[in-house]
């Protein structure tokens, strides 16, 4: 590879991070304050409710494409119109099935269960959702593959604002669990409009044997990968769900939803990680710096703000006297960021194998997660309720650490020795913000005094023993605003 390419490679990387972080942020901003007003406002029961159906719904997006917007992204030549066209063909059928199947499937759940107009609306909502988002996927693949995260980032804050906006707005005017459908529909039509305004394509329908045969090559591997997660994740989850029941569930949603605000700073190096490993999938060296980087850093944010979250927890369910019905959510928790800070190490690891073309490898990692998610997840749930269902991720994430071992031997990345400074300084926070407690201050100034606290710490801690990545960081922002 040109050394040209390589650094405009690591220029448009570099720049796609920064502006994906910036709008994972501003996203998480926004979803945070909208989901703590609903969860004000709404009951667990109602928060349960929206989390499992759309479990459901999410289930038929693994069926949508079978890997081929994953094999569009990874190709190395260029991509073609009659690729694109047959990717397209093969994505609506797929999906037009899946619905027809939600069609015939659904009365007779919703007969035996006792399903009413609420969870037809949530349904019907999220479908429409489902089949928006399949519409999206071209225009999507092509912005990815040029590395422009910047229209992405832009289209994906405008959604996510709107949804919270009038998710809220309906809530506030009496809709109850409604306004997660009014909401659904009015983001997922305005998120289509502005990325076919943006990055229109030559929509078409067609079908060539070559194309479906060289992207299914890629495709059809990373994509039992996808359904394989869908079974540990997705099917888990709904398991879960009918053993603990709607209330249980919504407490283990509000559980998860702090813990999973700091992964949106993984997922921005994700998202475009996994074009560039495939770039330089060659250029092995440069491919073992790059995840180190990328597993630094994520350390770096992740573990800091999930030990943060973890701490002021208990005092935000305090401040608010009608927030206090959150309480049983504390311990599950502290358990799911445990185990949230093993996968924040372990993404970055599993998406250089696909990166890389070692799907086989994910595969079978993906299978022993998804024997052992299926031996904790009922047993503990039907033995401790939501509770074993936490300590049952904390135990599957700890399985883990098998994925460091075989990284060592594939690309010779030492990853706890990568990521020790991050977690090393971040243990030392959680002590010393453990501690704060005794002094038996108010919620309100527990929160303030922690956040100073830790923040102060953390990073007169990482200045001293991380100067060296941090200047190379602040030096890469500091190039990029130059050569913009």
């Amino acid at each position: 590879m040109e050394e040209v390419e390589i650094a405009s490679i690591k220029h448009k990387t570099t720049v796609s991070v920064v502006f994906l972080s910036l709008r994972n942020i501003g996203i998480q901003a926004i979803s945070t304050i909208g989901f703590f007003l609903l969860t004000i406002l709404l009951g667990a029961g109602e928060v349960g409710l929206f989390a499992i159906v759309a479990e459901s719904v999410a289930i038929l997006g693994y069926f949508s494409d079978v890997g081929l917007a994953s094999a569009l992204i990874q190709k190395k030549q260029p991509i073609t119109i009659p690729e694109l066209r047959t990717t397209f063909l093969i994505q609506q059928v797929l999906v037009l099935i899946a619905l027809a199947a939600v069609a015939l499937i659904y009365p007779n759940i919703s007969q035996s269960k006792g399903y009413g107009l609420a969870e037809m609306s949530i349904l019907i909502s999220l479908c429409y959702a489902f089949f928006v988002a399949s519409l999206k996927t071209i225009p999507s693949v092509q912005l990815e593959r040029k590395l422009d995260f910047k229209l992405l980032s832009t289209i994906d804050i405008i959604e996510n604002t709107s949804f919270y906006f009038f998710a809220v707005l309906f809530a506030l005017m009496g809709y109850g669990v409604y306004s997660y459908a009014f909401a659904t529909v009015i983001r997922s039509t305005l998120g289509l409009i502005l990325i076919y305004r943006f990055s229109p394509w030559p929509i078409g329908i067609g079908f060539s044997i070559e194309a479906t045969r060289g992207l299914f090559k890629y495709g059809i591997p990373f994509q039992l990968n996808s359904l394989i997660a869908m079974t540990k994740d997705r099917l888990s989850s709904l398991l879960v769900a009918g053993i603990i029941g709607r209330e249980s569930f919504g407490i283990l949603s509000w559980a998860q939803k702090g813990p999973r605000i700091p992964l949106s700073f993984m997922d921005a190096i994700m998202r475009v990680t996994f074009p560039t490993f495939s770039r330089i999938q060659d250029e092995k060296e440069l491919l073992k710096r790059s995840v180190e980087k990328s597993l630094y850093y994520i350390s770096l944010f992740i573990f800091p703000s999930l030990a943060g979250i973890a701490m002021i927890a208990p005092d935000i369910i305090n401040v608010i006297p009608r927030y206090t019905k959150w309480s049983p959510a504390i311990i599950p928790l502290y358990f799911f960021a445990f185990s949230f800070a093993i996968a924040a190490v372990t993404t970055p690891l599993t998406n250089a194998f696909n990166a890389i073309g070692k799907i086989t490898i994910t595969t079978k990692l993906m299978i022993m997660w998804t024997v052992l998610t299926w031996i904790f997840y009922p047993i503990l749930s039907f033995k401790y309720g939501y509770i074993g269902t936490s300590i049952a991720a904390a135990i599957v994430g700890s399985s883990s650490f098998i994925v460091w071992y075989i990284a060592d031997k594939l690309l010779s990345i030492q990853t706890l020795k990568t990521i020790s400074q991050p977690l090393i300084s971040s243990l030392f926070m959680v002590i010393i913000l453990t501690s704060i407690n005794f002094l038996h201050l108010s919620p309100l100034l527990n929160i303030i005094l922690k956040i100073i606290t830790g923040t102060t710490f953390y990073l007169t801690y990482s200045y001293l023993f991380s100067r060296k990545e941090i200047s190379w960081f602040l030096e890469q922002i500091k190039c990029l605003l130059i050569k913009k």
